[in-house]
């Protein structure tokens, strides 16, 4: 191994571009032969690159929670792949939308080693029909952990642009370095990830003028909708007050209820009801752009035809699980993106360093 070493350090210093040729480490993954031993060089490589990560991002991002899942399955044995797999699935769309900086190069690689930890490391171990090409031979989708994490630490693809080959040289030997100390020792840990204080500090929002636009005099009625429900239900439903819930996303979700719980179909009519609700939110957002949309609403309408609304545009635990989807969520941003000042922390995590707040 030791020789090995020496000779991949040899290869990467005369390399014109600091690179180390995938052919040159798949070999050296076989000769490791045991896939966990790869998976934790793999997780190595994320932490190497997560931790270059300014502060604020480290440890607010959403995939901090995803990496140190991976790395208590690898070293401590606890969790199991298959709970990995949901955990990168839920997140991969969401972070294929934007893989432009260093950062992203690093939140794909957690991607990718969420792949390498369910299957294997088949990526590295047993790629199809490999004849011995270099990394740019593939798409980014098939890029191995390593490599995602070599583009990450010097900024730049050497294969679009040469960038900052010291930075790239200087991440090469160390992967060969800690390659040699992981065969070693394979139960130590390489590096460790800082302890992620699973804080959420409140935000003061401020008052959004939108909730002014309902009182009488500025023209917003809800008025149409509820004339609508209330036509729509049937004579023998003895009721107090209708409850009725509104959730919009990428989909929509319309529940009405009695007081005494019963279910109540308003039948065709309420495609005409979420879009009347759809049309609504959009006129209170073009007046107040900054103060962003809500996500749902609910509705309570009395006996006597008076009606309460509650407004969420800040809450999560008040979106059903069913519409908790990021990349959802985050299409939802920017169809109606807000000022930070009025952004959530938990919707800023998933805004993250995307250019989407309004000034």
């Amino acid at each position: 191994m030791m020789q090995q070493v020496e000779k991949l350090k040899e290869i990467v210093n005369q390399n014109s571009m600091g690179h180390l040729p995938l052919p040159c480490r798949i070999d050296l993954m076989k000769q490791i032969g045991n896939t966990r031993i790869v998976q934790k060089i793999l997780c190595e490589c994320c932490k190497k690159v997560y931790l270059l990560l300014p502060k604020e991002l480290e440890t607010e991002s959403l995939l901090y929670t995803v990496l140190s899942e991976i790395d208590s399955y690898l070293y401590k044995n606890k969790g199991t792949a298959e709970n990995i797999l949901i955990s990168v699935e839920r997140l991969r769309n969401y972070v294929e939308q934007s893989i432009d900086s260093p950062e992203d190069m690093a939140s794909w690689a957690i991607i990718a080693l969420g792949y390498a930890t369910r299957y294997d490391a088949a990526s590295i171990l047993a790629i199809e029909d490999y004849n011995g090409e270099d990394d740019n031979a593939f798409d980014f989708e098939s890029w191995n952990v390593d490599f995602i994490c070599s583009v990450a630490y010097s900024g730049s693809n050497p294969f679009v642009e040469n960038g900052n080959v010291e930075k790239r040289k200087e991440y090469w030997l160390w992967y060969i370095k800690m390659i040699g100390e992981i065969a070693q020792n394979p139960n130590v840990e390489h590096l460790s990830l800082p302890v992620c204080k699973s804080t959420n500090p409140l935000i003061d929002i401020p008052a959004r003028h939108q909730l002014d636009l309902l009182k009488t005099n500025k023209g917003i009625s809800f008025d149409d909708i509820r004339d609508s429900i209330l036509l729509q239900i049937p004579n023998e439903i003895k009721w107090d007050f209708i409850d009725v819930v509104f959730v919009s996303c990428i989909s929509c979700m319309l529940n009405i209820h009695s007081s005494t719980g019963e279910k109540i179909n308003i039948g065709n009519t309420i495609h005409n009801v979420c879009n009347d609700f759809r049309l609504k939110r959009k006129e209170m957002y073009i007046q107040y752009p900054k103060e962003g949309a809500w996500f749902s609403l609910k509705m309570v309408i009395n006996k006597n035809n008076s009606y309460k609304l509650d407004f969420n545009y800040d809450n999560l635990d008040e979106i059903p699980v069913y519409f908790q989807v990021l990349d959802w969520i985050l299409s939802f941003y920017c169809k109606f993106p807000r000022s930070k000042e009025y952004t959530p922390q938990w919707l800023r995590k998933i805004v993250g360093r995307r250019k989407l707040y309004l000034t």
